[in-house]
């Protein structure tokens, strides 16, 4: 094969995994985040959030683990809220 080629293949290989992460990081970006700041995120910073969702797609929580942060968040602010109600 000739050099170019094998340039050509890994390109096209890499692409496809940036393409991938990406598409994966803005499934978790907008579940994570409120849908209106996410857009707004892209229209005004769209090389930013770009890269954003590349990380977040190659390096982000899965739906399961923010999932299981936000039960944990969640029983610990109603252990907090039934402390409050004991005390009053």
């Amino acid at each position: 094969m000739d050099g170019n080629v094998i340039v050509g293949l890994i390109g096209l290989l890499i692409l496809a995994l940036l393409i991938g992460a990406g598409w994966k990081g803005i499934f978790i970006i907008f579940y994570k985040y409120n849908t209106l700041l996410v857009i707004a995120y892209f229209c005004f910073l769209f090389p930013i959030a770009c890269c954003h969702t590349i990380l977040l797609g190659l390096f982000g929580d899965s739906k399961e683990e923010i999932l299981k942060k936000k039960a944990k968040e969640q029983a610990q602010f109603d252990k907090l809220v039934e402390e409050e109600k004991e005390t009053l």
